[in-house]
């Protein structure tokens, strides 16, 4: 009887892990306006929503401080406070950026984490 209660749980926990993996796992890839809709629609207690943002790099003479241009063409300023990168951040490099929208007068994307194709 506890072997079927244990298979019967398996079978029923499976496609439950498999969801949440697929959720939360990766972060989605979008643009630098929707990720900004989507920060607009969170309240100030949630904690910033990760996100995917592929660019391509304009300018990045200071890592701190990185211009960028993504998928729709629309420039934006990229603050990267994550571990060095492998391959430098350098100019008409593609990239894919980790991280949150800080919102305000002049949205900035707040980085973490880059990623290289």
């Amino acid at each position: 009887m506890i072997k079927k209660i244990i298979i019967g749980g398996a079978i029923l926990s499976i496609p439950v892990i498999m969801y949440l993996a697929m959720q939360y796992g990766q972060p989605r890839s979008m643009s630098f306006a929707e990720a900004i809709e989507k920060t607009q629609h969170t309240s100030e207690s949630d904690p910033a929503s990760k996100v995917l943002l592929e660019v391509v790099i304009t300018d990045a003479t200071d890592m701190a401080s990185i211009t960028a241009t993504d998928n729709t063409g629309r420039s934006f300023s990229i603050q990267y406070t994550g571990s060095a990168p492998h391959s430098p951040l350098q100019t008409g490099v593609r990239a894919r950026f980790v991280g949150h929208v800080h919102g305000g007068d002049t949205p900035i994307f707040h980085a973490t984490q880059v990623l290289f194709p």
